[in-house]
């Protein structure tokens, strides 16, 4: 898919929900509204990185696939993450042992 498609769809996507007015949506470049959808309100941290959103853009076919794209990539992250404190908690708890 091109981004310029996926950016349409994603706009398409914003004036139905009738959150954000319709000018602040046309107002959006294509980077920005893709971005929106990417990166947590809360902290700002993109949750995708841009090369992993280059290649997804490229591979999907429309915006159900982007948004299954983008949570898959968020699941396998939090596992990462979820295993990294595992074992991080398991070598302290082997070192307290040892003491």
């Amino acid at each position: 898919m091109e981004k310029h498609r996926l950016a349409l769809e994603l706009r398409q996507r914003q004036s139905c929900s009738g959150i954000l007015e319709q000018h602040v949506i046309d107002a959006l470049s294509d980077d920005e509204i893709i971005e929106s959808y990417i990166t947590c309100t809360d902290c700002g941290e993109k949750l995708v990185p841009s090369q992993v959103l280059e290649s997804a853009i490229r591979l999907i076919n429309n915006v159900n696939e982007f948004f299954e794209v983008c949570e898959n990539f968020a699941r396998a992250r939090n596992f990462m993450i979820v295993e990294a404190m595992r074992k991080n908690n398991s070598r302290k708890i082997k070192m307290r042992r040892r003491r």
